[in-house]
C-alpha cells in the first residue's frame, strides 16, 4: 500500500530552522510498510483473542465486531489507502474458512448481502473517514507549509535586522570618526597657522597623525647638503630609523634632486624607500618653488593606505611647506623676537654701524655689551622661564636710551648698545643684569659678560676697527 500524503520536501529534512535561530523538530514521514505491520499485528491479536477467550468463530456474533476498530484506527490515522487495505484483510480474516451457512429460505443474492455486509460498510466508512483524514492532511500540510515559509521570512527579516543594526552601526562609528577626524583636522591645522617656525613644525605632527591616520612618520628639513631630522612620530627602538640622509643616499636624490614623490605602491619607489617608510614626499613651497625639506611616512594601517591617501599626502606637503615657508619669512622680517621681546638679531649690525657713525661724529663713548646665560646644570622648566626673564630684566634694568638686540642663538644671552657709558661702567651695568636676573629667577644663574668699546669720547678710532668690532659675536672674554 502507498504511504498517505505527507509533504515529501519535509521527509528529507530532519529539522527547519525557527524564526528565533533555533533549530525546531520536523514532522516525521512514518515508513511505507507501517500501517501493513500495524494491520497485520492488529488482525493477529484478534484473532488470538478469539482462540483464546472466543468461540472461535472470529467473533462473527459480535456487534461491533473488533475489526471495526482497526480499519476505523487506519482510516483516521493514515488515510483512505490504508483503510481500504485494512478492510481487504480484515475482510479476509473474517470470512477465510468462516462463511456463515446459507439457510434454505435465503436466495442468492440475500446470502451474498449478508455475508458482504461487513466488508461493504468498513469499506465505506474507509472512504469517508480515509477521505476526511487525506483532506485534514492535505490542509495540515498546507498550513505548516505556511509556517515553514513564515518562520524562513522571519527569519530572513530577523537577519536583516541584524545586518542593518550592523551597518547602522558601523556607519554611526565612521561619521562620528569622521566628525572627530574633521574637529582633529581643524584643530591641528590651526596648529600651523602660526608665525613660528618651531611651532609649525610641532603643528605638522598633529595634522598628520589626524589626516593620514599614520602611526609613524617624521619631518626633515634640508640643511645644506643633508636631510635633518627636525621631528617625528612613532618611532621605536625595535626598528630604528635614519635621522639625516645625505646627499648620496638614493632617497635624497629622488626627493630633493628629483622633486618627486615615492611610494612602495610601485617598484622603483620600494627599490628608493628600502624599507625606511610607506611614502615620501619634498616640501616644496608653491609660492617661491624653494625646496625646504622632506616627509616621510613610516607606518599605516593596510586599509588606510590608498590612492586616496597618497593623495591627501601630496597635498599635505604643499600645504605644510607653504606654512613653514611663511613662518620662516615672517621670522626673517620680525623687528622684535617674540620670546623676549628684545630687538631680533638681524638689526644688531645696522644699528651698532649707524650708532657708531654718530658716537664718531658727535664725540660721546658708546660701549657693546654682550650678556649670556649659561644654560648647564639648569633644569627643563628654568631654562624654559630665562628668555622671558631676560627680556624683562633687561627693559627693568636698562636706560631708554639702551638698545637691546636678542642675540643669537636666542633665549640665552643678548646684546646691548650703551650710548654715551664708557667700558668701565658697564660691568656695573653687567652686575645689575645678572642680579636682577637671579631674583626674577629665585635660583643662582651664572652669566658670561664680554665688553667691547667702540667709540671714545675725545679719541680718534679707524672706523675699520669700529666696524670690525661690532661684527665680533664671541661671547667668550
Amino acid at each position: 500500500m502507498a504511504a498517505p500524503l505527507i509533504d515529501q520536501t519535509s521527509a528529507h529534512q530532519p529539522q527547519t530552522q525557527a524564526a528565533d535561530g533555533a533549530s525546531a523538530p520536523a514532522h516525521r514521514v512514518p515508513p511505507a510498510w507501517s500501517p501493513v505491520v500495524e494491520t497485520a499485528l492488529l488482525v493477529a491479536c484478534v484473532l488470538a483473542a478469539d482462540l483464546i477467550w472466543g468461540s472461535g468463530d472470529r467473533f462473527s456474533r459480535i456487534e461491533p465486531h473488533p475489526f471495526w476498530a482497526i480499519v476505523l484506527l487506519m482510516a483516521a490515522h493514515y488515510g483512505t489507502k490504508e483503510a481500504l487495505f485494512a478492510t481487504a484483510v480484515c475482510s479476509v480474516a473474517l470470512l477465510a474458512g468462516n462463511m456463515p451457512p446459507q439457510s434454505l429460505e435465503q436466495n442468492i443474492h440475500g446470502y451474498t448481502l449478508e455475508v458482504l455486509l461487513r466488508p461493504l460498510l468498513w469499506m465505506l466508512a474507509s472512504l469517508v473517514l480515509g477521505e476526511l483524514r487525506t483532506r485534514h492532511h492535505l490542509q495540515h500540510t498546507e498550513a505548516m507549509e505556511q509556517l515553514r515559509n513564515a518562520e524562513r521570512q522571519v527569519s530572513l527579516l530577523s537577519r536583516a535586522h541584524k545586518d542593518l543594526i550592523t551597518v547602522k552601526e558601523r556607519l554611526e562609528t565612521r561619521l562620528a570618526g569622521q566628525l572627530r577626524t574633521a574637529t582633529g583636522l581643524f584643530e591641528a591645522a590651526r596648529t600651523l597657522e602660526t608665525l613660528e617656525p618651531g611651532k609649525v613644525i610641532t603643528g605638522v605632527t598633529e595634522l598628520v597623525e589626524v589626516a593620514l591616520h599614520a602611526s609613524s612618520f617624521s619631518v626633515f628639513l634640508l640643511e645644506g647638503n643633508a636631510l635633518v631630522l627636525a621631528a617625528a612620530r612613532g618611532w621605536h627602538q625595535e626598528r630604528p630609523m635614519a635621522d639625516r640622509y645625505m646627499g648620496t643616499t638614493l632617497l635624497f636624490q629622488e626627493v630633493v634632486g628629483g622633486q618627486r614623490f615615492v611610494s612602495v605602491a610601485t617598484p622603483a619607489g620600494e627599490a628608493v624607500l628600502k624599507g625606511h617608510g610607506l611614502m615620501a614626499g619634498p616640501l616644496i613651497d608653491p609660492a617661491s618653488g624653494k625646496l625646504i625639506g622632506m616627509l616621510k611616512v613610516e607606518e599605516m594601517a593596510f586599509l588606510d593606505f590608498n590612492l586616496s591617501s597618497l593623495q591627501t599626502f601630496k597635498t599635505m606637503c604643499e600645504w605644510i611647506a607653504a606654512a613653514y615657508a611663511n613662518a620662516v619669512t615672517h621670522k626673517a622680517s620680525q623687528i622684535e623676537d617674540e620670546t623676549t621681546q628684545l630687538y631680533a638679531m638681524r638689526y644688531l649690525e645696522r644699528q651698532t654701524g649707524y650708532v657708531t657713525e654718530l658716537a664718531m661724529r658727535f664725540g660721546f663713548d658708546l660701549t657693546l655689551l654682550l650678556f649670556r646665560v649659561e644654560l648647564d646644570g639648569l633644569t627643563e622648566d628654568q631654562r624654559h622661564a630665562i628668555p622671558a626673564a631676560l627680556g624683562e630684566v633687561s627693559r627693568k634694568v636698562l636706560r631708554r636710551t639702551d638698545l637691546v638686540f636678542s642675540h643669537e642663538p636666542p633665549g640665552s644671552q643678548f646684546a646691548v648698545l650703551l650710548p654715551g657709558a664708557p667700558p668701565e661702567n658697564v660691568a656695573i651695568v653687567a652686575k645689575k643684569l645678572r642680579t636682577s636676573l637671579i631674583e626674577r629667577c629665585g635660583h643662582d644663574v651664572s652669566c658670561t659678560t664680554v665688553v667691547r668699546s667702540l667709540c671714545r669720547a675725545n679719541d680718534t678710532v679707524s672706523r675699520q676697527d669700529l666696524r670690525a668690532a661690532s661684527k665680533d659675536r664671541d661671547l667668550v672674554a
